[in-house]
């Protein structure tokens, strides 16, 4: 009987360990909602980078040689055009000086062939003179040996008269065919001489194009600076040997001189170029610069996940450090959107979302957020709408098995983040 009295208590007190696990586990859960709301989300996305340059020339040798000047040390300010490198260059001015005097021979065959051409114009013109004159000559000794032919042929001259004037104008023939070819050999010594001006004019070409391929050469020799700006670094000493391409200084533009942050890829959407920032500098410490954005680049670092900013200073410092640590703030123009606060976010393997209650019981709904305003709010570009009623610090009711359970609302949130 006690045996079987025992066996009763102890069943009575599981069935009330079971049910009371029940009662709790069915019971409503006390959470603290808070309503999505449209505000005006005023975000600060802060970044953190380096200060850079736009505008970095590294200038370098075109030609080999040995360095003998270097005219500018790093930190130094340079002008644009101011000689900043030259290399030995006494070949150089060597190859100048044949190259220049090969020119002026050349031009000077050009009037001398010139001339040649004007002898040979005049010797067709007198072969022309000679032709005209051969033919008169042949027409009057043709003329006196037909009326001789008809004195003969009445018996009035002997005819040893008659075979003179036949042989004057043989003579006088013979002469105009010699006065034609000497003409012809005039017309090809003008072809000839003109053709040998085309080809003293094209050794003018042509040494004209070796000189100034000789002075570019010895212009090679001495580098000047391509811009205002200052001198980042000098890579070598006077005395170097260079190869083409050798660096020996690298300069920088001071007015190109902004700062390159890196921001995380969920707050990047709201940025666009021309929002402003505030610049802080580690060697300005307590200073706050401003500018603005510039430049996005539209690729994302694939393992840290973050976006590159380009942000320009309103005004530079005065001295700035290429690579030197500097913080920056975006502040894109303010925008009315549906947000939350913070403390409704949820972070899942699917991504971030928010517990919401509807009808009594919680439901998860992923969402896409963007930028967070200072004031805490936290921007929703998709997933949940105004109105509906988020789950602030669920704490451990964060787990996926508590899809659809009752909850009782304890305090809905003031509005406050």
């Amino acid at each position: 009987m006690i045996r079987i009295i025992k066996k009763a208590v102890f069943a009575g007190v599981i069935l009330a360990l079971v049910g009371g696990a029940v009662w709790f586990w069915l019971r409503p859960a006390r959470v603290t909602t808070a309503a999505v709301a449209m505000r005006d989300i005023s975000p600060a996305i802060r970044g953190v980078g380096t200060v850079e340059a736009k505008v970095v020339v590294l200038l370098a040798a075109k030609v080999p040689g040995r360095v003998t000047i270097i005219a500018a040390d790093q930190g130094d300010t340079v002008r644009k055009g101011q000689t900043l490198i030259e290399l030995e260059n006494a070949e150089a001015r060597a190859e100048l000086e044949r190259a220049g005097a090969n020119f002026a021979r050349a031009q000077l065959a050009v009037p001398a062939q010139e001339a040649a051409v004007f002898r040979a114009q005049a010797n067709l013109a007198a072969a022309d003179a000679a032709i005209a004159k051969a033919k008169s000559n042949r027409m009057l000794a043709r003329a006196n040996a037909d009326r001789w032919r008809k004195l003969a042929a009445t018996g009035d001259v002997p005819q040893m008269d008659l075979d003179a004037r036949v042989t004057a104008a043989e003579s006088a023939e013979e002469e105009l065919k010699s006065a034609e070819a000497q003409r012809e050999a005039g017309v090809q010594e003008i072809a000839a001489q003109k053709a040998a001006v085309a080809i003293v004019r094209s050794e003018v070409v042509s040494a004209a194009a070796a000189r100034t391929s000789v002075q570019a050469k010895k212009a090679d020799t001495i580098i000047t600076s391509p811009m205002d700006g200052f001198v980042v670094s000098r890579e070598l000493e006077p005395g170097a040997t260079v190869n083409p391409g050798t660096p020996i200084l690298k300069l920088a533009d001071p007015r190109s001189v902004w700062v390159t942050v890196f921001v995380d890829e969920v707050e990047a959407g709201g940025i666009a170029v021309g929002d402003r920032a505030d610049l802080a500098l580690r060697s300005l410490p307590g200073r706050r610069l401003q500018g603005k954005v510039v430049r996005l680049r539209r690729e994302s670092d694939r393992v840290t996940e973050q976006f590159t900013v380009d942000i320009a200073f309103d005004e530079p410092p005065a001295l700035v450090t290429l690579g030197e640590q500097a913080e920056a703030t975006i502040r894109p123009a303010a925008r009315r959107t549906a947000a939350m606060p913070p403390g409704a976010v949820v972070r899942t393997p699917d991504g971030l979302g928010a517990w919401t209650v509807v009808d009594g019981r919680l439901h998860f709904k992923q969402a896409r957020l963007g930028v967070a305003d200072p004031s805490g709010w936290i921007e929703i570009t998709e997933g949940l709408a105004a109105g509906e009623q988020v789950v602030v610090a669920p704490g451990k009711l964060s787990d996926p098995g508590n899809e659809g359970r009752r909850v009782a609302v304890v305090a809905p949130a003031s509005g406050r983040p």
